[in-house]
């Protein structure tokens, strides 16, 4: 049997015939939410031409809007002739319909789909405001995201629109081919002018809406004069193409919102709109206004200063715009930097980058960059952010006081200074900044990344992360639609401490990613509060998938400090394919309607994410979403068949087999005895469940898949402990680490075959971030090394890493960090020779100052011959005292260094959970605090 996806006309014909009207849902709205604009999330077809996405040629079906912002329309279409247009979002959401080249107003930037080609406009393709209309056609094409989003830009001059009155909305529409678009995006006209700029014209001779007297600065504060200072509410400011480098403005900038008398607002129905001249009329050809931010600069265009936050450069769009940043500029020289901004901003359809790092010493900003409410970045092609060692210069970067905010259809990539998209509480303010017009900032709330395709960047794809370990606050966010790919790190890390988190993905793509060396590998890491009565993160739909890049060792999910829960972090019906690695299940996250294996996209070697008819991800998504997601990253409408595709991209046109029934079969586990939990070989086929104790067996089951059958297991309960002699340290070495490259050395021969415990701390760094490790035994870099875990502690790291002695004789370990610290290598004999930890390692931290160190416990141990080690660093200070409770002996000692650092040693005879206590003597725990790691090594 087969079933039909349907798409194209006879689709629609299907659909004609058992629904009269089909209508759409709403693209990026323009109504508001208290006094923030929010964009509306819209769901249409593929464009017609330029896109990068699989083409389906369905007339408009029906699609209900997401509702993760303010409110949503539905959108009907005008006939079957023709794929209905489909308009996402527009660049300004109000500009002057008189004044202006040829008294015709202000200029319109509309985004979306289905809008025909360059030689249809002002024909086939005409724009209509409140059924109006416009006075002229200038540009029909590419935007600049298009290569990865398929988005097509129509730009217009506006006019009188029948002499509309200011301060009112009024619906945006295109009509191609005589069927129009949907009407949920509107249009202000306000009272306004029109400030021209010109690398040839004059900021003494300027007039307002006079193309042929422009200004000469945006702003030039050693004289006071640009056309900054002409600037007010309503107001559109064209910028005419060239090369731009102006650094005249407030600080060194091409342009920064100043206070008091030089303040400058729009306000929801007049905003300030700095834009791209769109060129002559049916000339389809937008000037390129190309700014570059010179050596030692600050940026181009920026917000206010934090003393002044509230007061100025409030709802601001950009638009049309080229900026890049040269090498040697200032550290937060973003093309666009909100700043301190209450918002609104809208950036919209901008490139921004490269940014070449040059010799700045530090970079920590990004493409778009700063702080606010309600600000939208939409449609821009962010490239090629450059950044130091210390990684913190990112595609797009959120700061303190960020909510509301929409990040949508923007081409992401080659972000080697840092992350993708970032959102970063770097004051530590969730739940007690003030912001600027009063209230309490209570976190990163009404997040909203969709349709984005992220690509290649040093860290990570979607970063939430906060500085200051609040314990209080909010953060909610929903990420869905996107491509993340080539991170070198987690493609999603969460690491905030806020005690209310709901941070839901659903529908993204996730593919060769982790890409770089690192102490810890993972898809998601949960670095802050895991757990909690508040914490609701729940990943549903996605597809999480190794690539040929992603580094062996990868996990799922990683709990680095406070373990989850499967209700705190709830997997859902993803797609988990492993290429090959070893890797849990993903019962163990409890995903027990997950799909595991290939997903078969059509052609990942040349980023066609897409699916094959046969993939497994297909019609696959059959349960409750938990937002609705009505289209997919091509606007393709959801579902194409019985059930929504996993992942980012819905299969259409295609017909496919109807699947087969799996039944599920207990895998070799079976029957078997195990001291600990078994997690390999549980089913031959099927998904497991999570394995739990009965008190006398281990049980766990097999669903089968496709409507199969599903399997009972169990597993004995192992009394007897190897008696095999247990692991022993053999000899050890401590020493300093010293900023740059120094050479430690074990003080006596090592034994081929035994396993090298290799500790590493380091002050305001890690090494498995910035470092480089390596050795005379062929261990070349970090990456060959076996990670055993990190703790971090206010700006103290450290690093467990093992290798296996290659070769008996001398054995020497070189290290490169930038920054002073401790080391320790440990030489382990009778180890297993597989697997050097019997469990995972446990950590834990504690404050400056603390009389005590405790640490976590480990998991119970699975032999009685195991060896216990646990190091305990005490922060900055010379050898300050610590007594341990128990048998504990010291095993490794600081060795003159300025940090004091020790390894314990510990052989218990008998499984158990292990963790080491004591009392710090002295003043306590040296700054910034105490850690601790317990290291369970494997007996044979």
């Amino acid at each position: 049997m087969y079933k039909f996806r349907k798409s194209g006309w006879m689709s629609w014909m299907l659909q004609a015939s058992v629904v009269a009207l089909l209508s759409a849902c709403g693209g990026a709205n323009n109504s508001t939410v208290s006094t923030a604009p929010q964009v509306q999330t819209s769901n249409p077809p593929p464009a017609s031409t330029g896109s990068s996405f699989p083409q389906n040629v369905l007339a408009q079906t029906t699609k209900t809007a997401s509702p993760l912002l303010s409110a949503s329309t539905a959108k009907g279409f005008a006939s079957s002739t023709s794929p209905a247009p489909q308009i996402l979002f527009t660049d300004t959401l109000s500009a002057p319909t008189t004044g202006g080249e040829n008294n015709q107003g202000g200029y319109l930037s509309i985004f979306g789909k289905n809008f025909g080609s360059a030689s249809d406009l002002g024909t086939n393709t005409r724009v209509y405001i409140n059924d109006k209309e416009v006075a002229n056609y200038r540009y029909l094409g590419n935007a600049k995201s298009s290569a990865k989003t398929g988005l097509q830009q129509i730009t217009v001059q506006v006019g009188p629109l029948g002499g509309a009155p200011a301060g009112s909305a009024l619906p945006v529409k295109v009509v191609f081919n005589g069927t129009s678009s949907n009407t949920d995006n509107t249009f202000t006209p306000s009272a306004g002018r029109v400030l021209f700029v010109s690398l040839s014209g004059s900021d003494t001779s300027a007039v307002v809406n006079n193309i042929a007297k422009p200004w000469r600065s945006l702003q030039n504060m050693s004289t006071l004069k640009g056309a900054y200072f002409a600037m007010q509410a309503g107001d559109q400011v064209v910028i005419r193409g060239g090369a731009w480098h102006d650094t005249n403005g407030q600080d060194k900038t091409w342009m920064r919102f100043g206070g008091g008398t030089y303040a400058r607002n729009g306000s929801p129905s007049a905003w300030i709109h700095i834009t791209a001249y769109p060129g002559p009329v049916n000339g389809n050809a937008i000037e390129d206004v190309h700014y570059t931010t010179p050596a030692s600069a600050s940026g181009g265009i920026a917000g206010p200063w934090s003393a002044i936050a509230g007061t100025t450069g409030e709802y601001i769009s950009i638009s049309n715009l080229r900026m890049d940043v040269a090498g040697g500029a200032a550290r937060d020289a973003a093309p666009v930097n909100f700043q301190y901004t209450a918002g609104p901003w809208r950036v919209v359809n901008n490139e921004l980058g490269p940014w070449v790092a040059g010799n700045s010493a530090t970079l920590n900003a990004a493409g778009v960059s700063g702080h606010g409410k309600g600000n939208q970045v939409l449609g821009n092609n962010i490239h090629d952010i450059a950044g130091t060692s210390e990684l913190q210069n990112h595609g797009i970067y959120a700061d303190t006081t960020a909510q509301d905010w929409e990040v949508a259809y923007n081409w992401i990539h080659n972000i080697t200074g840092g992350s993708a998209v970032q959102f970063n509480d770097n004051e530590g303010g969730a739940g007690s900044y003030t912001l600027p017009h009063g209230g309490i900032w209570q976190g990163f709330t009404g997040i909203r990344i969709h349709h984005n395709w992220l690509e290649n960047a040093a860290k990570y794809g979607i970063n939430f992360n906060d500085q200051g370990s609040t314990h209080m606050g909010t953060y909610e966010a929903r990420s869905w639609n996107n491509v993340i790919t080539g991170t070198k790190s987690y493609p999603i890390r969460i690491n905030s401490t806020a005690t209310t988190q709901n941070m839901w993905f659903a529908y993204n793509t996730i593919y060769n990613a982790m890409t770089g060396a690192s102490g810890y590998k993972a898809y998601i890491m949960d670095e802050g509060f895991g757990s909690g009565a508040g914490i609701h993160n729940k990943f549903y739909n996605n597809i999480f998938a190794f690539g040929p890049g992603t580094q062996s060792g990868t996990t799922w999910l990683i709990d680095y400090s406070t373990p989850s829960t499967t209700a705190s972090y709830d997997f859902k019906q993803n797609l988990y394919f492993s290429n090959g690695q070893s890797v849990p299940l993903p019962a163990t996250l409890g995903d027990n309607l997950a799909v595991s294996g290939n997903p078969l996209f059509k052609d990942a070697a040349a980023a066609n994410y897409s699916l094959q008819a046969s993939s497994p991800a297909v019609d696959a998504a059959n349960q409750p979403d938990i937002f609705a997601v009505n289209d997919d990253i091509g606007n393709t409408a959801r579902p194409q068949g019985n059930s929504k595709d996993i992942g980012a991209f819905e299969l259409s046109g295609a017909v496919i087999p109807i699947p087969t029934p799996v039944n599920g079969m207990c895998g070799a586990a079976n029957g078997m005895s195990f001291s600990a939990a078994p997690s390999s070989q549980l089913c031959s086929s099927g998904v497991a469940s999570l394995v739990s104790f009965t008190g006398k067996s281990w049980a766990w089951s097999c669903s089968g898949s496709n409507g199969g059958t599903t399997a009972s297991c169990a597993a004995n309960l192992a009394s007897n402990p190897d008696p095999s002699t247990p692991p022993s340290v053999r000899q050890q070495y401590s020493g300093v680490i010293t900023a740059g490259t120094s050479v430690h050395q074990m003080p006596g021969n090592v034994s081929a075959g035994n396993w090298i415990l290799v500790t590493v701390g380091v002050n305001n760094n890690a090494l498995g971030i910035s470092g480089t490790l390596s050795d005379n035994q062929g261990h070349a870099d970090i990456s060959t090394f076996t990670s055993l875990g990190r703790i971090y502690v206010d700006g103290m790291g450290t690093d467990l890493y093992a290798a296996k002695a290659t070769a008996s004789g001398i054995y020497k370990l070189t290290v490169g960090i930038p920054n002073q610290g401790s080391i320790h290598l440990v030489e382990i004999q009778n180890a297993d020779a597989v697997n050097l930890l019997d469990v995972p390692v446990a950590t834990s931290t504690g404050p400056r100052f603390a009389g005590t160190a405790l640490s976590s416990s480990t998991q119970t141990s699975t032999r009685a011959n195991d060896l216990v080690l646990a190091l305990v660093d005490l922060g900055f200070g010379n050898a300050i005292p610590f007594s341990t409770n128990g048998a504990w002996q010291l095993v490794s000692q600081e060795s003159g260094t300025a940090i004091t650092s020790r390894i314990y040693g510990l052989t218990p005879n008998a499984t158990g959970a292990f963790g080491i206590s004591g009392t710090v003597g002295g003043s306590g725990a040296g700054y910034p605090g105490w850690e601790a790691a317990v290291i369970v090594i494997k007996g044979q």
